[in-house]
């Protein structure tokens, strides 16, 4: 496609984007511990917008020192001293040609307590995570109104062109506006109006602040999807009371109680779960309707043209391939690294509180240290096996300049990764080995397909170092019969091996996918798991639409139960000090991963690295950052 709606420019109150691509705000944990900005914040926020979106939205910034900071880490524009740092990151987006927008928040009953400095701060007496929040007063309500008006004149005073004010997401300004979360009987509580009256409030006082040039948003919950919350009738009918004041409006969704599948959807939820959202918010309003959400490309392009949304958001395809726009621009589909919407790094190190990251690229949070610069000293590099991470480990050696001969024993890249994204839920996954094959064919790599490498075959080349890849096989535990089991790859690449009634060995992520994969095929599953949970490796937000999916497939589930022997009919298994038998007609194990021996490669150059699966069974995020590790220590 060469006429992508999505790169063409529009207006936002006073300032004309270069296109319809939003970077939406999303918490880097990259601030210093004062709040401020670092440098490598800045360099973040510049490194996307030098890859050409329209408008950055800075992520969400607390506005004062009592208890709106909700995270660890969280940005800061509370008082005069955080205009300077943060003038830093309004300089590098708008010195690479997008608009800077901040976003200005309060934690209210969803704050850390530790993060916050105290007890949270909330409407009424509903609290999240089992803490309870202390009732504001109407004049400390006042008093946080004043800070965010404040919090924006600093903002404007920092070089930004808005802010977007933080009304979703079950923060404070949307906890006033939603009857899930308000129970007060004041002017700021109680019928439908009143409780518009502190965010309408906060708005009004920012736009006198700031006047009329100055860029001011809204982000909103379209919905809250819990019981006696906000419906998209009552959000659009806010916004439409507020519209004259405000210069758009960004239709996202959710609480915290409704956070995995609503507001940061994994990959078990299908793309594009809220659009739908903004679509109703456009039919109502006249001012720019931003939507967001597990949109690609594709997804974010479609709703342009059916006028669902006005500007599309992309989160993490940004942190994925901040490239992104200007790949669009150039026709280079095929060039945009995908993201695999894993989680791993963006949300996973959010709830640890640890600096941002991505699974399938690991400039994340390091643009600057991690830039790839052409070798002055290029080394003879050997790479064995053509999973995830030798692929990524030859692609990078090979942009930095090295010689890179990569061997692979098969005629597939990919290795342990094919079967894995073989269920439809895993198809963003497989995009990222389809990814990876097209920048090898691009590449100037020596790669050897069908050639299974020996030692002998490695010293003939005489290589600087060498980086074994050599993946893994699935472990088979000295249960009695396992000869009658099948090894999980062989069922996802071929499903007719399963029968109709599968017992699935191991509820780690392999098992647990495998089986979801076969209930949605029409099979009965049953997963046998030794651990108190399944899936105990996954981040939170994956593991609980995981197990959602599962429970709606009616998939069986065993915790603490482990097989002692498998028969012809099914399996004997011991639970709570009793064994008992469980029928089924087939049975496959997904007991982890081993590596293939490989200590033949390990004394064949200089310098040796081992990375993903050869290390032990690894995770897409492991295998991408231990491949840099490798190629960026090559001395």
């Amino acid at each position: 496609m060469n006429n992508w709606k999505l790169l063409e420019p529009t207006k936002i109150g006073n300032k004309t984007l270069r296109n319809r691509i939003v970077l939406p705000p999303i918490e880097t944990r990259l601030s210093n511990l004062d709040g401020t900005a670092s440098e490598i914040m800045a360099q973040h926020y510049g490194r996307r917008a030098k890859g050409g979106v329209g408008m950055v939205v800075v992520e969400s910034t607390f506005v004062d020192d009592k208890a709106s900071r909700s995270s660890f880490a969280s940005s800061k524009l509370s008082t005069g001293n955080h205009i300077a740092s943060k003038y830093l990151v309004a300089n590098a987006i708008k010195e690479a040609g997008a608009v800077a927008v901040i976003q200005i928040n309060h934690g209210g009953r969803q704050a850390n307590p530790e993060a916050a400095g105290g007890q949270p701060v909330a409407p009424s007496n509903v609290g999240y995570a089992g803490n309870e929040p202390h009732v504001l007063t109407k004049s400390e309500i006042i008093e946080i109104e004043d800070a965010f008006a404040a919090a924006a004149e600093r903002a404007k005073l920092a070089g930004f062109d808005g802010v977007e004010i933080h009304g979703a997401h079950g923060y404070l300004i949307l906890s006033f506006l939603s009857p899930f979360t308000n129970k007060r009987e004041d002017e700021y509580g109680g019928s439908v109006e009143k409780r518009r009256t502190f965010p309408t409030n906060i708005i009004n006082k920012i736009r006198k602040r700031v006047g009329e040039d100055f860029i001011v948003g809204y982000r909103i919950s379209g919905a809250e999807f819990v019981e006696d919350g906000l419906t998209i009738e009552d959000t659009s009918a806010f916004v439409k009371s507020v519209q004259d004041k405000i210069d758009y409006i960004h239709v996202s969704a959710g609480v915290y109680e409704s956070m995995a599948f609503h507001m940061i959807s994994p990959l078990y939820v299908d793309r594009a779960p809220i659009v739908h959202l903004a679509a109703k918010m456009k039919e109502v309003v006249d001012i720019p309707v931003i939507a967001v959400g597990s949109l690609g490309p594709k997804e974010g392009e479609q709703a342009l043209q059916k006028g669902e949304a006005d500007l599309i958001s992309f989160g993490r395809p940004l942190l994925a391939d901040p490239d992104l726009p200007r790949k669009l621009s150039e026709n280079r589909l095929e060039d945009i690294k995908p993201c695999v919407r894993g989680n791993e790094g963006c949300i996973s190190l959010f709830f640890k509180g640890c600096p941002i990251r991505c699974e399938v690229n690991p400039q994340v949070g390091r643009d600057k240290e991690y830039e790839v610069v052409k070798t002055n000293d290029p080394r003879n590099i050997v790479v064995i096996g053509g999973g995830i991470a030798g692929m990524e480990a030859a692609r990078l050696a090979d942009e930095m300049g090295h010689k890179v001969t990569l061997f692979e024993k098969t005629n597939e890249f990919g290795g342990r990764f094919l079967e894995a994204t073989e269920p439809s839920f895993k198809t963003e996954g497989r995009g990222v080995v389809n990814w990876a094959k097209t920048q090898l064919e691009k590449s100037t790599v020596d790669i050897r397909m069908n050639t299974e490498a020996s030692p002998e075959m490695v010293k003939d080349i005489k290589p600087d170092a060498v980086i074994i890849a050599t993946g893994s096989d699935y472990i088979k535990l000295p249960i009695k019969g396992i000869e009658k089991a099948v090894s999980a790859d062989k069922v996802l690449l071929d499903p007719s091996l399963a029968g109709e009634k599968t017992v699935i060995i191991g509820g780690g992520l392999i098992g647990s996918e495998t089986s979801l994969y076969l209930a949605e095929k029409g099979k009965k599953t049953g997963i046998f798991e030794m651990r108190e949970d399944i899936a105990m490796e996954d981040e939170p937000l994956s593991q609980i639409t995981l197990k959602t999916r599962l429970a709606e497939n009616n998939v069986d589930i065993h915790l603490n139960a482990k097989v002692v022997e498998i028969l012809d009919d099914g399996i004997i298994f011991s639970q709570n000090g009793k064994e008992q038998k469980y029928v089924a007609d087939k049975v496959v194990f997904a007991t982890g991963l081993a590596p293939i021996p490989n200590k033949q490669f390990e004394n064949l150059a200089p310098q040796i690295f081992k990375i993903g699966d050869a290390v032990q069974g690894r995770k897409i995020f492991e295998c991408f950052h231990e491949a840099w590790y490798a190629v960026r220590n090559i001395k």
